[in-house]
């Protein structure tokens, strides 16, 4: 699993992360941005962190998303008319500058096209950062530099949403499931374009290289638990699971082909159930 990621996988995880994500950070976040002030997403996707803050939006927001994949960003003006249709009170506007208008606040969206293993984002007059599922596919080295370079350019706060953390739970448990984490584990540090990723160890990489630079940090738990209520994701999330460990340790591959056909079995009959714990954190200057 690499830093880019398809379309459909987005799509599937949207629910799953939505469910996941601890809202009492996420909305002590957004109580505490400035009206009017400007958010930078890195990583945006097709936009999923910002359908998730909608509904807690409470004043003017003007919201940046970065993505290096331009499909993705066409994608997301799609799903962003979809979503405003099944959420009543809200309007989608396109036009020169997209708007989001809803009961108490309204978003004005911004689509940038930038490679952030390539290039750093210009951070003047950025009031907070934010980013889903993505601090865990950079460097120590990445987020020092970056954690540095927010608080030297006045950014009041960081919102890192969703961060792997080690220890992927299967039940029922089988006797494989111990040495695919550790080789799964192993795979997420691997690079990803911004040096060896962080992986497992975002959340306190991130918090030492925030503190480091100055700012306040809290972290909460947000849990995936997958399984017959989230069968495509599951079943992608196996594939995926699988074929990283086999990899990173390909000495696995006989015995993981059968452990995968079982999974999908139990999937198949409702007998899965999978943990995947992440971890949300907040930073904010002191």
């Amino acid at each position: 699993m690499g830093a880019g990621f398809d379309a459909d996988w987005l799509y599937w995880r949207e629910a799953a992360d939505t469910e996941a994500r601890d809202t009492g950070l996420l909305a002590r976040w957004l109580d505490g941005l400035s009206a009017d002030g400007r958010v930078v997403e890195l990583g945006a996707g097709t936009g999923s962190l910002l359908r998730a803050c909608l509904p807690y939006l409470r004043r003017p927001l003007r919201w940046e998303a970065l993505e290096v994949d331009s499909d993705l960003i066409a994608r997301g003006a799609e799903r962003f008319g979809r979503w405003a249709v099944s959420h009543p009170g809200w309007r989608f506007e396109m036009g020169e500058v997209t708007r989001l208008c809803g009961p108490q606040g309204h978003c004005q969206l911004e689509w940038q096209t930038i490679d952030l293993a390539r290039e750093q984002p210009n951070l003047a007059g950025v009031s907070a950062i934010a980013a889903s599922a993505w601090g865990d596919l950079v460097s120590w080295r990445w987020a020092a530099d970056f954690a540095a370079q927010a608080a030297a350019s006045g950014t009041d706060s960081l919102y890192l949403a969703l961060n792997v953390i080690d220890g992927a739970q299967c039940l029922p448990q089988q006797p494989l499931d111990r040495a695919l984490d550790r080789a799964f584990s192993a795979h997420m540090r691997r690079d990803k374009g911004f040096g060896p990723a962080l992986g497992g160890g975002a959340l306190p990489g991130w918090s030492a290289a925030l503190s480091r630079a100055g700012y306040r940090v809290d972290t909460a738990c947000s849990a995936w638990s997958l399984g017959p209520a989230y069968p495509l994701l599951t079943a992608a999330w196996l594939e995926g699971y699988v074929k990283a460990a086999c990899e990173q340790n390909p000495r696995l591959a006989e015995e993981a082909g059968a452990w995968l056909r079982e999974r999908r079995a139990q999937l198949a009959s409702g007998a899965l159930r999978i943990r995947i714990v992440h971890g949300d954190l907040l930073a904010w200057r002191t």
